[in-house]
């Protein structure tokens, strides 16, 4: 989505996430209400004063929760009625100082949504502070009526909790964003006319030669023009299997070279690298504004205008009556028993127990609308490997094509040539001979071919062979016979110049795979496999979890791509993956959930990090999320049924601003009771082993 000529982008001054403004203010710009609340109380940088910040938030809810006690016992009657103007006098005190503390970043943020013309949040929480205050020192000092001190202080307490949770969680957000960039190499070694020099990334221009050393980190996206490797791109692409690369193969910045050493023309350099382009999809993703917006911000916008001209309307009435004083009380009743805290807390103190709670099962959400986007969540998109599968090969299958060769001895002989290999498809052998109690045969003169075969003298009950060993081309160039060519991964093994047997590998499934995706589709949330890998190893997958749909072999725009196409169909997705290539399409999703082993830049990009592999806790939190939208509906359904009826007999003088305090209190009791039963949600169950 582009911005339009009216539009710039900006960084939230608080959190550090993009945000879209409009217009040309040069004004600090906030992505939501929670960090301009709290950068307004905290700072902008809250990490360079936190402690003095909390210190002073600390403070003024000290205050507040006094103002609330001593408030309770004049309601109560347990104050001697010569000491009530004493009592009234030091809840004076108390709140002064903790509405300074606390109701200024509403105050200015009511200005500004007045100065905008529209009323919202800040506003109702500023006039039924104030309200309640300014009436509350009048008849303390006048020595007659009633004070609502704890409805003044209270609000602005409530609310600042759930803002400041969910802002902090935003910039830890922001903050693991900037140190994507990290990820590229700061320097690359350039060929120039003084031979070769190494220079900072920004320096690099197209047509530029690079020499990528052994173990290096590739600089550039561009063409092999001198050299052989091996390139570890399992991030990238899904596939666990290192690539080889040779003249003419393409390679990508940010993918680490393996043994040997390549020269590589720059294509792409700083600022259009395939890194840099899914850093900037993640922003873009980020940017785009979320469907779901807070209920109470969207409500306040009518309940605002409203309540006031209720108050208005109920004063002039009683004063056309003939009775201006009954007509104050009233008007008053109907601020004091507006006061938004049901409103303003249905939401935040929700979501704030229910992020709390997945905390406690190792789950992190990054903000309270994430889990209510989760609840809605009608389509999974998983990635497959390390997500849906544990990233390493395991043994399929053992074909042999000679008729006089066992299977022991074609592992045997195998395991002994492997035995001087890192490679990942080695060690699987090496795992399954000794699971079979095969015995290794020993090798001498190996040779290694990488990223294609490996061969070696291998001495195997005492008869000596030449063995050779990889892929179907790399073993037919050295040996005879038939071979049956077979998708997914695969080990060629002849000796003696004919081809002797095959084994077949497959990615291990997760072992909680099934069981996720079982409970997600009894929740009527079917799954798609979304995998940079070939289409037959995703394939094979698939049908192994009875999977409803398979897109393979998908880029990392691709994958973006699928997740928009599902959304665009009115489709409310969740993407589950571990990758580089998943960070986008984990932006891009309505939630993205990665896994706590996989990539920084994937655990950057999803807005719930699960800490653990455990796939359960995907619907799980599917749960959670749709357990606390029901218990936000019911904290609204609450709140618009107690303000319709307590509005109107405030409005009619049946309701004194006292009773309209109390019934504020027990309203907000309520909703804080409901909100409470998030805490006892169950915890998952581990599957089976």
């Amino acid at each position: 989505m582009q911005a339009s000529a009216t539009e710039k982008m900006a960084l939230c001054a608080f959190c550090g996430l993009p945000v879209r403004v409009s217009g040309g203010g040069d004004g600090a710009t906030y992505c939501c209400h929670a960090c301009k609340v709290v950068a307004a109380l905290v700072g902008r940088h809250p990490e360079a004063k936190r402690g003095w910040d909390l210190f002073r938030l600390a403070i003024g809810t000290l205050l507040a929760m006094n103002v609330m006690m001593l408030s309770l016992l004049l309601y109560a009657g347990s104050v001697e009625q010569t000491t009530v103007p004493v009592v009234r006098c030091i809840l004076l005190a108390l709140s002064a100082p903790a509405l300074a503390i606390l109701l200024p970043p509403f105050l200015r943020g009511a200005a500004g949504e007045v100065a905008g013309g529209g009323w919202k949040l800040d506003t109702l929480i500023s006039i039924g502070s104030l309200a309640a205050f300014g009436v509350s020192a009048r008849n303390t000092i006048a020595g007659s009526g009633q004070v609502y001190f704890d409805t003044a202080t209270m609000l602005p307490v409530l609310v600042t909790f759930g803002k400041f949770l969910e802002s902090t969680a935003k910039s830890r957000a922001g903050g693991l964003l900037h140190a994507l960039k990290g990820l590229l190499p700061p320097s690359a070694l350039r060929l120039d006319a003084a031979g070769w020099r190494e220079v900072p990334l920004e320096e690099v221009r197209v047509g530029d030669l690079v020499r990528v050393r052994p173990g290096e980190r590739v600089a550039v996206d561009g063409i092999v023009e001198e050299g052989r490797s091996v390139l570890e791109e399992a991030p990238f692409t899904g596939e666990f299997l290192p690539r080889l690369c040779t003249v003419g193969d393409r390679v990508s910045a940010g993918t680490v070279n393996g043994d040997g050493v390549v020269v590589v023309r720059a294509e792409k350099v700083f600022g259009g690298l395939l890194l840099q382009r899914i850093v900037a999809l993640v922003e873009e993703a980020w940017r785009v504004p979320s469907p779901a917006q807070r209920a109470a911000e969207r409500a306040a916008t009518f309940f605002i205008p409203l309540v006031v001209g209720l108050a208005a309307l109920s004063f002039l009435a009683w004063w056309a009556c003939g009775d201006p004083a009954q007509g104050g009380i009233s008007a008053l009743s109907v601020l004091v028993v507006a006061c938004p805290c049901t409103m303003g807390i249905a939401t935040p103190l929700a979501t704030t127990l229910a992020v709390a709670r997945a905390a406690r099962a190792g789950v992190v959400v990054r903000g309270g609308e994430i889990l209510e986007r989760v609840g809605e969540a009608d389509l999974a998109f998983f990635d497959k490997t390390g997500t849906l599968t544990e990233g390493r090969p395991q043994l399929k299958g053992i074909t042999l094509w000679d008729p006089q060769v066992t299977k022991e001895e074609l592992l045997g002989r195998l395991a002994g040539l492997e035995g001087a290999s890192e490679h990942v498809l080695g060690k699987a052998v090496l795992e399954e001979a000794r699971k079979r109690g095969v015995a290794g045969g020993d090798a001498c003169e190996v040779e290694v071919f990488p990223g294609r075969g490996m061969s070696g003298t291998v001495t195997w009950h005492g008869e000596k062979k030449r063995v050779t060993a990889g892929s179907v081309s790399f073993v037919r160039d050295h040996s005879l016979g038939a071979f049956d060519d077979e998708d997914g991964t695969t080990i060629e093994v002849a000796w003696e110049g004919r081809v002797r047997g095959r084994l077949t590998f497959r990615d291990v499934l997760h072992r909680s795979a099934g069981a996720c995706l079982a409970r997600l589709a009894a929740g009527g949330i079917p799954s798609v496999l979304l995998s940079g890998d070939n289409a037959v190893a995703a394939a094979e997958i698939a049908g192994r979890l009875a999977m409803e749909r398979v897109a393979a072999p998908r880029t990392p725009e691709e994958k973006v791509q699928e997740v928009r196409a599902a959304a665009a169909a009115g489709r409310r997705t969740i993407m589950v993956g571990d990758g580089i290539n998943d960070a986008a399409a984990l932006a891009a999703a309505g939630t993205g959930i990665a896994l706590g082993g996989g990539t920084e830049l994937a655990r950057t990009s999803a807005a719930v990090v699960v800490l653990s592999d455990d796939l359960l806790l995907v619907p799980w939190l599917v749960e959670l999320g749709r357990r606390t939208r029901g218990i936000i509906r019911a904290n609204f359904a609450w709140s618009f049924g107690y303000n319709a009826v307590a509005l109107a007999a405030a409005a009619l003088g049946r309701l004194h601003p006292l009773i309209a305090a109390l019934a504020m209190v027990f309203s907000s009791l309520t909703v804080l009771a409901n909100s409470s039963r998030i805490s006892a949600f169950p915890q998952h169950s581990e599957p089976s082993t």
